[in-house]
């Protein structure tokens, strides 16, 4: 089994390297911070501890000034002064008298003469008596070198603050990719190299044995071993799957039975090679009904067809029918057909075929053979009495008019008895063939009774209309011919005809046929070779 490929993690797709942004994004905006507030706390510290040295400055000459404000000592103050504003933190030193005299006045070398400051003012009261003031101290601060100081402490601080931050976000960075991002990145490494199917595990670090690490890598494993599991089913199923196709396949192909899935318009889905053979088409012409109506193709009525689709779906079972297909050649061919129809997806007809022909052919002419008599194998006396019988239904039904007429041949007993039984069976048969010329066989009935007795129905044919009298006539004509026997001999008979007709003379065939005799009896009485109508009931 080939193994999936895992995308390599590339570019910004790369944990580890988001991880890394979101530390040193985190560890920049806490630096930021850090050194804003370190900044702002370090350079207030400063500025106060500036003007807490100069405060003490003051304070340790403040004696001494008042000393020399005292005694009026002008170069002691000078002096004193001097000294406090040699101290860089000062830009200038004013010892004023209590009534606002300059005593003494010293500025910082260098200092701009107009520069000021902020001021630091002090008292100056008598050694002896706390309560006489002799003067004023004032010292002007230096504020650009306390700024200065201020602002480089500030910055360190706030560097040493944004180092330590970022400091911080590289040994994170190294410990998560240590201990988190490298052994996933391993893990996952190991999981692309591992097929699925193949029963490969992945190896637990002894580092990670007991950690998150490892519990991933025991999560991967028991999936690996479901994966693998699940693959051995679908392997199994497949395999077996596989088989039952094969074994349906063979079943649907060697089938004696004609096995065809066609859609909801009538399109071949499937169809086995049996099919092939009873409906009389090639595989390639039927598979070429998949674009063409598969039902008006084969069957040669497939409105039954599709009466029965429509029947199958109303009662929700398979049904069944004797079925005509479409004729190829001069011979007709017939199958048993059962329709089902499912829908589950959209409408599908399933249908078997069975080739019936040749029962169908034998029931034929069983059938044949009970309804015709076997010499003149015109109707019998049964098939004539169920035909007559119909007849008279659909006549009635119409109000329609129906002839029936008797026959009876003039001296065929004594061919029989002079010639023998097998010069009467042919002249019989003449007569038959004569009987059925001159009737419409598509329509009319012509069917031997018995003996030498026959019986003729004509449709739609009434007691005035000249269609009886042309037919009768031809009758009595024809069947006086004589007839050529198998020995060369010529033989004559006649005929006597009794017709009676629907509704005139009857309203059911045995009310009807007993009309017809006894018009046919009047005749013999009369002279026979004739025809007559009986009379109105």
């Amino acid at each position: 089994m080939t193994s999936i490929g895992t995308p390599r993690v590339r570019g910004t797709h790369s944990l580890q390297l988001r991880f890394m942004l979101w530390v040193f994004a985190s560890a920049a905006l806490i630096a930021v911070v850090a050194a804003t507030v370190a900044y702002q706390l370090a350079q207030a510290r400063a500025l106060a501890s500036g003007r807490s040295s100069v405060e003490a400055l003051a304070t340790a000459v403040e004696k001494t000034l008042a000393i020399g404000a005292y005694a009026q000592d002008a170069v002691l103050l000078q002096e004193v002064a001097g000294g406090l504003a040699r101290n860089e933190l000062v830009n200038r030193v004013e010892v004023l008298a209590a009534d606002g005299r300059a005593l003494a006045q010293a500025r910082r070398p260098g200092a701009p003469g107009d520069a000021h400051g902020t001021l630091l003012a002090r008292p100056l009261v008598s050694p002896f008596d706390a309560r006489e003031s002799l003067g004023q101290l004032r010292v002007h601060l230096n504020d650009a070198k306390v700024q200065a100081d201020a602002d480089r402490e500030a910055y360190t601080l706030a560097a040493a603050m944004a180092g330590q931050a970022a400091l911080l976000a590289l040994i994170l960075y190294l410990l998560a990719a240590r201990m988190v991002s490298r052994p996933i990145v391993r893990l996952a490494s190991a999981m692309r190299r591992t097929a699925p199917g193949t029963g490969a595990h992945l190896e637990t670090p002894a580092a990670h044995a007991n950690d998150e690490i490892g519990v991933l890598i025991a999560g991967a494993n028991t999936l690996l071993e479901a994966n693998e599991r699940q693959l051995q089913t679908e392997r199994r199923l497949r395999a077996e799957v596989e088989a039952m196709e094969a074994q349906y396949r063979q079943i649907f192909d060697s089938s004696s039975a004609g096995i065809f899935v066609i859609d909801e318009r009538g399109r071949l889905i499937n169809g086995n090679p049996t099919v092939s053979r009873v409906v009389g088409l090639s595989m390639d012409a039927l598979r070429s009904l998949s674009e063409d109506d598969f039902i008006s193709r084969v069957f040669h009525r497939p409105d039954l067809v599709r009466q029965m689709i429509d029947e199958a779906v109303r009662r929700g079972e398979t049904v069944s029918a004797d079925l005509e297909l479409v004729q190829h050649g001069e011979s007709r061919r017939w199958v048993h057909c059962l329709i089902s129809v499912q829908r589950a997806d959209g409408q599908t007809v399933e249908g078997v075929i069975y080739d019936i022909t040749e029962r169908k052919s034998d029931e034929n002419a069983v059938r044949y053979r009970a309804e015709h008599d076997a010499l003149t194998e015109l109707k019998n006396r049964a098939a004539a009495e169920a035909t007559l019988e119909r007849f008279v239904k659909e006549a009635r039904g119409r109000n329609a008019p129906l002839a029936v007429a008797c026959l009876d041949l003039d001296g065929f007993k004594q061919i029989n008895d002079t010639h023998g039984h097998q010069a009467g069976d042919e002249v019989l048969v003449a007569c038959a063939e004569r009987m059925r010329a001159a009737v419409r066989r598509s329509s009319d009935l012509v069917a031997r009774l018995g003996g030498d007795e026959f019986l003729i129905a004509l449709r739609d044919v009434g007691p005035g209309d000249a269609v009886l009298a042309q037919v009768m006539q031809e009758l009595v004509a024809t069947l006086s011919q004589p007839v050529r026997l198998s020995t060369g001999q010529e033989v004559s008979v006649g005929v006597s005809i009794g017709i009676a007709c629907l509704p005139t003379h009857g309203a059911d065939p045995p009310g009807l046929v007993r009309a017809a005799d006894e018009a046919l009896y009047h005749v013999k009485r009369h002279g026979k070779q004739a025809f007559a109508i009986a009379l109105a009931s």
